[in-house]
């Protein structure tokens, strides 16, 4: 069985926030809407691993928050379980550039778009579970 331990950002810029597009050759749920981050490689903390993932696929600096939303889906057991991690993070500085092998197009979008979206799982539970401050 694969373990996958996973960090995301939900990126605030001004009230708006970041989704990208996942890729239709990406090897894990092509097509559906995603935030930034991903896999935790051995030896990195959550922090590190976000960081680098959110520079390596969109080229943004961030600076991260605290954590929203914790997901663990063990429906694909025995073959795979997955566990993700939701940090708040701030846009800092930088241009959205894609690596369109991952990912395809991004939007900034109001929260409440988000829940509109043909999104990844732990993407549609974050938005069933979580509310910003800005908008409670």
């Amino acid at each position: 069985m694969r373990f996958y331990a996973a960090g995301h950002v939900l990126i605030n810029r001004r009230g708006k926030y970041l989704v990208t597009r996942r890729s239709s050759v990406a090897s894990y749920m092509p097509l559906k809407w995603d935030l930034p981050g991903g896999k935790i490689l051995p030896g990195e903390t959550v922090e590190e691993a976000i960081r680098r993932e959110v520079k390596e696929e969109t080229q943004l600096t961030i600076r991260i928050g605290q954590v929203i939303h914790v997901y663990s889906n063990i429906d694909q057991v025995p073959k795979r379980q997955t566990f993700q991690i939701v940090y708040l993070a701030e846009y800092i500085s930088g241009k959205v550039i894609l690596n369109p092998t991952e990912h395809t197009s991004y939007r900034w979008l109001r929260y409440e778009e988000i829940a509109g979206l043909d999104a990844i799982a732990f993407l549609k539970d974050l938005v069933d579970s979580y509310k910003p401050p800005s908008i409670l």
